[in-house]
């Protein structure tokens, strides 16, 4: 049996633009390719103040990084058919969460998800980069700006996360671990 080409069909790349340990806000943005659609959240600098004095994070930003994923794509499962994650956080613990995350959900265990650094190795282009790159710096940088400034340029699709959303799912992987 030939190995599948994941290029084929519709494929989704996440991406991260700042760090979740770095200082100031971070975007996490989504890109379908070829449809161009795309999705973002922003984590404000002061949320992750709140996350970290909180929530006993312990560095765990691969949980972080997860939980926003989940809100990106948890009503976008018919939009893509692979799934690439850009490798910011260690990604065997993003995906770890994400299946915790959709438990149970035979939409997402239908996809095809893996790093950009496996994808890179499957296609031999080491010099490819995520397509969610530009788009989540796009986010980072306007998704937290006044109305009329965030309607110039691109139009962002921003999907509201907070303090309590990111807890509730926390807790969730508390319990199911």
């Amino acid at each position: 049996m030939a190995e599948k080409n994941h290029f084929d069909g519709r494929t989704m790349h996440i991406d991260v633009s700042r760090r979740f340990y770095q200082k100031g806000n971070s975007g996490v943005a989504f890109k379908i390719i070829p449809s161009q659609e795309h999705r973002g959240v922003i984590i404000s600098n002061k949320l992750k103040k709140e996350l970290e004095r909180d929530i006993y994070i312990n560095e765990d930003y691969a949980r972080i990084y997860a939980i926003c994923i989940y809100y990106l794509i948890r009503d976008k499962l018919d939009s893509f058919d692979n799934l690439v994650i850009c490798n910011d956080e260690e990604y065997t613990y993003v995906k770890k969460y994400l299946d915790l995350l959709f438990e149970k959900n035979k939409k997402y265990s239908s996809k095809f998800i893996t790093s950009l650094s496996k994808l890179r190795e499957i296609s031999g282009d080491y010099k490819l980069r995520s397509y969610a790159d530009n788009i989540a710096n796009i986010y980072r940088k306007k998704a937290l700006k006044p109305l009329r400034r965030k309607q110039k340029g691109v139009v962002l699709n921003i999907v509201e996360i907070n303090y309590l959303k990111i807890r509730e799912k926390w807790e969730d992987i508390n319990k199911m671990k």
